[in-house]
């Protein structure tokens, strides 16, 4: 009796292997890695990298920002340099916010998107921040194109952020 239970068991086990099997190539999402500074000063544009791989094409990348606790992101399209995508977000500004609050996200040739965590950087003083990243490239920090996520951005950027050097593209109404 025992082993006669014990058949339609091990034939259901068998039914449920094949089914959470793999029909053709497993899809995997890219791998984001990112290494966050941990403070900025006002006025200088935040450079930001990430490692992104595939086991296909990494198709797009981008850096989503906003002053942290507003409601809408903003984004830039990061570009690959060497081992990396870089892109560049415009100079907070004074008084305007604490804190910046950023993701990067990436998608690849099988529509398979990936992002991080979210990073908060602390705005502070120039001299208390022992270590802001700083964009090298002077040809970068002034040619920055930001994308809106919603149409309640509206036409401009954040007021929160350097407007110079920076083209705004608001979502189409």
């Amino acid at each position: 009796m025992r082993e006669a239970g014990a058949a339609p068991l091990r034939a259901a086990l068998v039914g449920l292997a094949a089914l959470a099997a793999p029909v053709g190539a497993q899809e995997v999402a890219p791998d984001v890695v990112h290494q966050p500074a941990h403070c900025t000063v006002a006025g200088t544009p935040v450079p930001v990298c990430a490692a992104v791989t595939d086991d296909g094409q990494v198709v797009k990348v981008r850096a989503y920002f906003r002053p942290e606790g507003e409601r809408y992101f903003s984004f830039v399209e990061m570009e690959r340099r060497g081992e990396e995508y870089c892109g560049t977000l415009p100079a907070p500004r004074a008084g305007r916010m604490k804190q910046l609050e950023y993701y990067v996200w990436a998608v690849d040739d099988e529509y398979l998107p990936q992002r991080t965590t979210p990073f908060l950087l602390a705005l502070e003083e120039e001299g208390v921040c022992a270590f802001p990243p700083l964009e090298r490239d002077p040809e970068r920090a002034g040619s920055i194109t930001v994308y809106a996520t919603n149409r309640g951005q509206g036409d401009e950027l954040d007021d929160a952020f350097e407007r110079t050097g920076v083209s705004f593209v608001a979502k189409g109404r």
